[in-house]
């Protein structure tokens, strides 16, 4: 664990609370010299009292610090403003409230938090949990297999014949599964040639243990149980230990913010090594798990982040007491809860009557272990039928959905979909065929109340860019706006008109496109996207939203200039009036990109929420491709008009 600590020096800290403090510096660049010259110029005549009110809409309530008493006092007084983080396009994070129940927030989510690239071949490591929580993540995803057995244990355990037909059985899915990432691997062209890869055996197996050299008894000789390992099952990704990382999230799940972390359990483990996954976390979370009573499981309305400072909430499948296997994300399985119920009890009445014949599948026991189970005290996993059905009147419960499905159920009832969302959890995850780690849009969810919506941080695309400007600053935890919550009607959300405008000025520091080198030959351009409510929200039920598009409704561009440092010439970027708009959930993008043959690579962008976009003359500050804050900016005028 000592090496794992090592490791996380050298993991850049990407959080919102850091990368949007901007690199001050009083030197700029000759073009946006010259453009603040012709700004002082222009507003010399004004008070500077007048300017911070009228042009740059400050008040003294929104904390930015102005770097002098009179902005406009000289050409000097005003290049000092224009270096101070009072100057940011970003309008200094208030305070929020951390009383409201926890589903009354939208929870910062990674998906397949262990793998550190692709869905089929990257490695699996447990340093990633440390490197997402370090940048504002708080809830996590483990999907823990039953750790590999030494062929010693495996033929002396007294496996019975039943067991070796299942184990026959999983032989041939294993081929199929096999077969199966064959195709979607030439399907993907981005993920070259892994096909070619796949010859071998997608097994996961792992070193059998060190011979210590100690005399053994082979009388009393007993194999060491295995530990369940952590990895992304029937593919080629590389495993890591459950061990490692249950350790690595106590490291790393306090260290920026004490607010709770989640950590959602994909459980495909059998019920043996269940059980040393709840002794594993008991050890390695010890004071850190929320005390299971009878009282705290029967809370309602749930507990506010506020209680739960620094604890960790395990969110899993729930089983009752008695054994009834309540699934929660069984795919293909529509049945409602008490139809389910009852068949598993008829299963149960058959059993203890006369002997079955041997063709007859024997009684399904509980995939989940009640032991394990009863660790989800707020967090509850369901598998999700329709919103009539019992459990989702459960406290605590949480539905967790595809993007498909959730895009399905908001086709088919939109407003029981909100309605339940505003009073229950709900965790929405990527479609399973994002294998090159591309996200959806998490806007779409979040304006459906979605609470949790789980995104690949492996990679940098729209959806992660989205997510970076709704936590900025917030630790992982914001509070719905007002309609979105529990305790408010729904008819009380605030919709507004927009009018906005920007006017690009210059642009200093820009860095260059991935491998690029020539500043001569670089020549950007910006592109804004203004991301709210649009037709395409209800566009159809099956369609999986692009990571990687660069369609929007609401998109505008510039002519490209010349450098890292360019004059844009004050180019307009206007967007027309919309109405219906929740300032929370808007969101304004910038994207600068190397005009040049063929596609047109990213150099950097910026992504802010339309409530902190602030007005006047800013600047945004600028992010690489890789998601780490630069020297770059761009210089702007920004008129916004909210009614």
């Amino acid at each position: 664990m000592a090496e794992l600590a090592d490791r996380t020096d050298q993991i850049t800290l990407n959080d919102s609370s850091k990368c949007l403090e901007p690199k001050s510096s009083p030197d700029f660049a000759p073009f946006v010299a010259s453009h603040l010259e012709v700004v002082y110029s222009s507003l010399k005549s004004l008070s500077g009292v007048d300017f911070l009110r009228d042009i740059q809409h400050e008040s003294p309530s929104d904390g930015g610090d102005n770097g002098t008493a009179d902005p406009l006092a000289s050409l000097a007084a005003f290049r000092a403003y224009m270096a101070s983080s009072a100057s940011s396009a970003v309008r200094p994070i208030m305070q929020q409230s951390l009383s409201a129940p926890i589903n009354d927030y939208f929870i910062s989510s990674s998906h397949n938090t262990y793998l550190t690239g692709n869905q089929l071949y990257s490695d699996s490591d447990a340093s990633a949990y440390i490197n997402v929580l370090l940048n504002g993540c708080r809830c996590v995803e483990i999907d823990v297999w039953d750790g590999d057995k030494s062929p010693d244990s495996q033929s002396d355990d007294g496996t019975s014949s039943s067991s070796s037909d299942t184990s026959s059985v999983e032989k041939k899915k294993d081929e199929s599964r096999k077969e199966k990432l064959k195709n979607m691997a030439k399907r993907h062209s981005r993920l070259g040639s892994i096909s070619s890869k796949l010859g071998g055996i997608l097994g996961h197996k792992a070193s059998s243990g060190e011979d210590t050299g100690d005399p053994v008894d082979p009388a009393t000789e007993i194999s060491p149980l295995p530990e369940p390992k952590v990895l992304h099952g029937h593919t080629l990704t590389k495993e890591t230990t459950f061990r490692d990382v249950c350790h690595a999230i106590r490291d790393g799940a306090f260290v920026t913010s004490d607010l709770p972390v989640i950590v959602s359990l994909e459980v495909h483990a059998s019920l043996e090594q269940q059980q040393a996954m709840v002794e594993i976390m008991e050890e390695a979370w010890k004071g850190m798990l929320v005390e299971v009573t009878p009282e705290r499981e029967a809370t309602e309305p749930l507990p506010a982040p506020k209680d739960l400072m620094r604890k960790i909430l395990i969110k899993v499948k729930y089983v009752a007491p008695t054994g009834e296997d309540k699934d929660e994300e069984t795919s293909g399985n529509n049945v409602d809860a008490l139809e389910a119920l009852e068949q598993h009890t008829n299963q149960g009445d058959t059993s203890n009557t006369a002997h079955k014949p041997s063709d007859m599948p024997p009684k399904k026991p509980s995939k989940i272990l009640h032991a394990l189970s009863r660790l989800a005290v707020f967090t509850k996993g369901f598998h999700f039928s329709h919103f009539a059905q019992p459990e989702a009147k459960v406290p605590g419960h949480v539905f967790s959905l595809s993007e498909s499905a959730a895009r399905a159920a908001h086709a088919k009832d939109p407003e029981a979909l909100f309605e339940h969302n505003r009073r229950h959890f709900m965790r929405i995850y990527p479609y399973g065929l994002r294998v090159n780690s591309s996200n959806l849009d998490p806007s779409f969810f979040w304006r459906r109340g979605a609470q949790v919506v789980a995104l690949n941080w492996q990679s940098l695309d729209k959806g992660m860019m989205l997510n970076s400007a709704m936590f900025a600053d917030e630790q992982g935890w914001v509070l719905k706006p007002q309609g979105y919550r529990s305790t408010d009607a729904p008819c009380t959300i605030v919709r507004h008109q927009l009018d906005l405008s920007i006017e690009i000025l210059a642009g200093q520091n820009i860095p260059l496109p991935p491998g690029d080198t020539n500043e001569k030959g670089f020549h950007p351009y910006v592109v804004c996207d203004l991301h709210t409510e649009t037709p395409e929200d209800t566009s159809s039920p099956n369609g999986e939203d692009d990571g990687e598009s660069e369609t929007s409704s609401y998109k505008q561009t510039t002519k490209s200039a010349t450098g890292a440092s360019p004059d844009f010439e004050g180019q307009v970027i206007q967007f027309p009036t919309l109405s219906g708009l929740v300032e929370d959930l808007t969101f304004v993008r910038f994207k600068v990109k190397d005009n040049e043959f063929g596609r047109d690579s990213m150099a950097a962008w910026a992504c802010i929420k339309l409530s902190r976009l602030q007005e006047g003359y800013r600047l945004i500050h600028l992010y690489d491709c890789s998601g780490g804050k630069t020297d770059g900016v761009l210089l702007v005028r920004i008129i916004k008009r909210v009614a």
